[in-house]
């Protein structure tokens, strides 16, 4: 017979493993159903925006819209790329990604390719502190490489947003040589001629 202090452990013990358990299954419902819900947010547009679960450039240019709920120019900007079938098959030459801000999911985000690749496991709000997210939606434009070119925090109407994405598409921010301050005042310029 056991000693009522090591038969107290053992219940102690035995509680907290099944806390652990059913905390990581807990944990891991939350997960999916920040997945699911993720996904729910873009539904209507799975053939413009890639699953968020892994973030790669896969050669193209890459586009991260970061919006959130109840965001009303998030929901508008959603719409413009369902009725504009231009705006959709622009959207197909990005690996674009749309990153609603309010869940909770883990990224794994990959840059590089072959030898240089690089994996990095990253949260939402971690990834959205990177990239510095205030307002939404806030547009991320990276190369092929992953190297941030342009980060554009507002809603533009379809007219403009087709510019921007041929603004990039083109390579015309390139001649900017890296000045971010030069390329957002080449894409005002750019946006101000249509």
């Amino acid at each position: 017979m056991l000693p009522i202090r090591s038969l107290t452990f053992h219940i102690v013990c035995t509680i907290a493993l099944c806390g652990m358990l059913c905390g990581c299954k807990d944990s891991e419902n939350t997960t999916l159903q920040a997945n699911d819900l993720d996904k729910k947010t873009y539904a209507g547009l799975e053939d413009v925006f890639l699953d968020t679960g892994v973030i790669e450039t896969k050669g193209k240019y890459m586009l991260l819209v970061f919006g959130a709920n109840g965001c009303t120019y998030c929901e508008n900007l959603k719409s413009d790329i369902k009725a504009q079938l231009n705006l959709r098959e622009k959207l197909k030459d990005f690996s674009a990604y749309y990153i609603n801000t309010s869940y909770s999911k883990l990224h794994t985000f990959r840059i590089g390719e072959g030898a240089m690749l690089q994996e990095h496991s990253i949260p939402t709000r971690k990834l959205a502190e990177i990239y510095r997210i205030g307002p939404t939606p806030t547009l991320v434009f990276a190369t092929k490489d992953g190297k941030t070119i342009l980060t554009y925090p507002s809603y533009l109407p379809p007219k403009q947003f087709s510019a921007l994405l041929d603004f990039i598409a083109q390579g015309s921010w390139q001649k900017a040589n890296g000045d971010e301050r030069q390329i957002a005042t080449m894409l005002q310029e750019h946006l101000q001629a249509l």
